[in-house]
């Protein structure tokens, strides 16, 4: 590591084309704010968001924890209050894990069939309920699949009991048979085993936790928006001195599927920036992060953060990550960070795994407010004043 280059100022005071061209060498990859509890790193954040509202930088903070819900000029969507999430966009493996959901092998398979039957009966045959496989010929059934299309995702996700049971629709078991139909009977005995299986997804489906996450309550005079279409909006349009903040804390005792929930965002924030690629910078704020990702890190690929650390700067996305100790990040995670600040730390371990080595003592001794800025192997001393916000 090399000496300490010069000194920069979180401030609102210097040139603006200064502090453009400050924010771009900060913000040219993605960056980590580290340090103990009370070392500063929400004042950091703050000084960092404000400087990004002050240049028009389009910012969206995903809160976990109702934090950032009071942030001056921010567009607050409140997940269970003005936002929710349309079931229909979540696969049968990400609907698994945002319900907690452990399932054996054959009824995740029939989940799959089951929410596929849904969106025909929604979409191809315009019905509520039910689709009835009890009868039906495979060709006819074949025949709606191949009607299937991007926008047929929508289904009844309050339904997924029920056509459950249709998935385990069997042919007689005597020359009665006719293996042209979907089934003749219900195979009672698979049903059977796997009832305590079927009804905890009956539990979860009817509880107050779907009902916030997938808006399955009506509620007549109230107004919410589909979270997808408010992250296309933000990615398409620059901002206007706002920052987009994802309050996600109606779900704080349900980390599990907050970590599921950020995780899905960022895959689809992803997906939307690559189907429609666009030169607005769109920088993503994540504090905490160490909560809402796997520690196992062959789960790390399918996790939404991380993609988006692998993948998104193509597509000008950055992501800032704020965490108490690098060390609670994942090595293959931790790796995608050349610019750091550095707040107290005393674990040399963690000093160690960001690549510092010479100034392990001063950053043991740092006042609160006082961090290094660690670009590449270049190490500045910083300074974070208190933020003064667009007006």
């Amino acid at each position: 590591m090399n000496k300490v280059q010069e000194t920069f100022l979180f401030q609102d005071k210097i040139n603006n084309d200064v502090k453009k061209a400050w924010l771009a060498n900060v913000l040219a990859h993605h960056l980590l704010v580290v340090g103990q509890t009370g070392s500063g790193k929400t004042t950091t954040t703050l000084s960092l968001l404000n400087q990004l509202q002050h240049l028009n930088q389009t910012t969206i903070v995903f809160d976990p924890t109702g934090e950032y819900a009071q942030l001056p000029n921010a567009i607050t969507y409140q997940l269970g209050a003005n936002a929710y999430l349309e079931a229909g966009t979540l696969s049968a493996h990400e609907l698994q894990e945002v319900l907690q959901l452990h399932l054996p092998v054959q009824l995740r398979n029939k989940l799959v069939q089951a929410i596929t039957a849904l969106r025909v009966q929604h979409n191809i045959l315009e019905q509520d309920g039910v689709y009835k496989k009890c009868g039906q010929a495979i060709t006819d059934y074949q025949q709606k699949l191949a009607q299937l299309a991007a926008w047929t995702t929508d289904y009844q996700p309050q339904e997924l009991f029920n056509q459950l049971i249709e998935e385990f629709v069997i042919p007689y078991d005597d020359q009665r048979a006719d293996y042209h139909l979907l089934g003749q009977r219900y195979d009672r005995q698979a049903i059977a085993r796997n009832w305590d299986s079927l009804t905890t997804i009956r539990e979860r489906l009817a509880s107050t936790m779907f009902a916030t996450i997938f808006d399955s309550y009506e509620h007549p005079g109230v107004f919410k928006t589909e979270l997808s279409f408010v992250l296309k909006m933000f990615l398409n349009h620059r901002s206007t001195h706002r920052t987009l903040v994802i309050d996600l804390s109606v779900l704080k005792d349900y980390e599990e599927s907050q970590r599921v929930l950020i995780s899905f965002l960022m895959k689809k924030i992803l997906r939307l920036r690559l189907q429609r690629p666009q030169n607005i910078p769109v920088n993503i704020v994540i504090d905490e992060a160490h909560r809402y990702l796997p520690q196992n890190e062959e789960k790390l690929a399918d996790n939404g953060i991380f993609q988006v650390l692998r993948e998104g700067r193509k597509v000008h996305l950055k992501v800032l990550l704020t965490t108490q100790s690098p060390l609670d990040l994942p090595a293959r995670l931790r790796s995608q960070f050349s610019n750091a600040v550095i707040h107290r730390l005393i674990d040399d371990d963690e000093m160690r795994s960001l690549g510092i080595i010479d100034f392990p003592e001063t950053i043991k001794n740092l006042d609160i407010g006082k961090a290094y800025l660690k670009m590449g192997d270049k190490l500045a001393s910083v300074r974070v004043e208190e933020p003064n916000w667009w007006k």
